[in-house]
């Protein structure tokens, strides 16, 4: 006795009737099916709607009204936004697909190696703890120079030294160039 689907991948006829070997595909519309560019377009359409939201309840004030105002730049962000996920959309639903990666020397099927993760949290937790004490230079250089080693580099006074010219570097743009002030911490009275 023949129910039809002799022959249809993903599936297998048993005595008491068809079982499917994929039951996760079954429960995906036809139309989403290798489609994961949706969900990119979704997120990018949830953020688009989050900074409209919050966007329009900027409040004008003396202190914050100039030329411009300050709903302006968020206003172009959302609309930029909207029109990528919107694009985005179109684009996976006429068939555009992302080509793969040919340059990638990573082996996908590898599990990931958790203790430089983990090392890259501790040193990322350690930044944030010890910024104000140790100041923005020196966090900052230890920040490099632990993500380079728990990275792989060998070259130790190489990634010390370019941490180094990295953060003061940054340093410098950000109080002289903006006007911002970072924590000096140690370097205070030296920088």
């Amino acid at each position: 006795m023949s129910n039809g689907t002799a022959g249809v991948p993903g599936s297998m006829t048993s005595a008491g009737g068809t079982v499917s070997a994929t039951p996760t595909a079954s429960r995906v519309p036809a139309v989403l099916r290798g489609r994961a560019e949706l969900g990119v377009a979704l997120l990018l359409a949830v953020l688009a709607i989050v900074i409209a939201f919050d966007t329009a309840h900027i409040r004008d004030t003396a202190i914050n009204a100039g030329v411009m105002g300050p709903r302006v730049v968020p206003s172009i962000i959302a609309v930029a936004l909207g029109l990528c996920s919107i694009a985005l959309a179109v684009s996976v639903l006429r068939g555009g697909r992302a080509a793969a990666e040919e340059g990638e020397d990573i082996d996908l099927t590898l599990p990931a190696h958790w203790p430089t993760v983990f090392g890259l949290a501790g040193v990322i937790l350690a930044y944030a703890l010890t910024l104000d004490f140790l100041g923005f230079v020196v966090s900052s250089t230890l920040l490099f120079y632990g993500a380079a080693l728990l990275l792989g580099s060998k070259r130790y006074f190489w990634a010390l030294a370019i941490g180094a010219v990295l953060a003061v570097g940054v340093f410098y743009g950000f109080v002289l160039g903006l006007g911002i002030p970072l924590p000096a911490g140690l370097l205070t009275g030296i920088l």
